[in-house]
Order: structure tokens, then C-alpha cells, then sequence
């Protein structure tokens, strides 16, 4: 499976600090779990505006950090109107995120 952390990227941002790049990683890690909790929570309780939120959060914080496959589809899950559309999103991050949190710790 390709890497779903865009390592170059990721250099390119720390100037090639790798501990900087783990930290910068592992911070987004921390966060996106936190988000990922709470869409799971928004979704449950049928409250698309903080699903909106917590999209557009990790959306820009994946970008941050070289994650594009987890922004892409935030950005996806950001633009739904409906909660039946939303779920398969919010599976396929959360799918996503333990395949970072895999690579992260390798």
C-alpha cells in the first residue's frame, strides 16, 4: 500500500527534521482522534453543523501535515447534506486514520 503521509511534503515543511516531523505527526494524531470521536458523536445525534466543523478542522489539519487522502475526504464529508452520506465518509476516515496511526508508529 503507498504511504498516506506525503514524506516529502512533510520534509520539505520541517527542512528535513525528521523528531520534528514525528512531533508534528504525532500532534496531528492526538487531534484527529479527538475529531474523529466527535463526528462519530455528531453523527449519532444527527448534528450536521458540528459534522461540518469537525470536517473542515480535520480537513485543514491533514493538509497541514501531508495527509491529502484524509483531507480529501473531509473536504467530501464538509460539502454533505445529509447524515446518510455522511456516515461512509466518517467510516472511510476513520478507516484512514488508523492506517496513519499504523504508518506514524512504524
Amino acid at each position: 500500500m503507498a504511504s498516506l503521509v506525503d514524506w516529502d511534503y512533510l520534509a520539505a515543511l520541517s527542512g528535513g527534521d525528521r523528531d520534528f516531523e514525528q512531533e508534528l505527526l504525532q500532534a496531528f494524531v492526538e487531534d484527529a482522534q479527538l475529531r474523529l470521536a466527535s463526528l462519530a458523536a455528531a453523527v449519532a445525534s444527527g448534528n450536521l453543523d458540528q459534522i461540518k466543523r469537525d470536517a473542515h478542522h480535520l480537513k485543514g489539519s491533514s493538509g497541514n501535515v501531508g495527509v491529502t487522502a484524509i483531507q480529501n475526504i473531509a473536504a467530501q464529508l464538509e460539502q454533505q447534506t445529509t447524515l446518510a452520506a455522511a456516515q461512509p465518509l466518517v467510516d472511510e476516515l476513520q478507516q484512514l486514520y488508523q492506517a496513519v496511526v499504523s504508518e506514524v508508529a512504524a
